[in-house]
């Protein structure tokens, strides 16, 4: 992979994570995003916290 390529591939992973506002969701100590379910408990398995989660993944190691 191209520099160039893998800088278009980091900007439009940061796209993705700001246009669903992913980095939003609050973080543990461990720095792990996390969610509330329906009952206000805390999960780590919501779509949008497993989504946040995985894309601080990706973004790590393409940065």
């Amino acid at each position: 992979m191209t520099d160039r390529e893998r800088n278009l591939l980091v900007r439009a992973l940061q796209f993705y994570r700001d246009e669903r506002q992913l980095d939003d969701l609050p973080r543990d100590k461990n720095l792990k995003y996390y969610d509330y379910d329906g009952n206000g408990k805390v999960t780590y398995s919501t779509a949008d916290a497993i989504d946040a989660n995985n894309m601080e993944k990706l973004l790590s190691t393409f940065n």
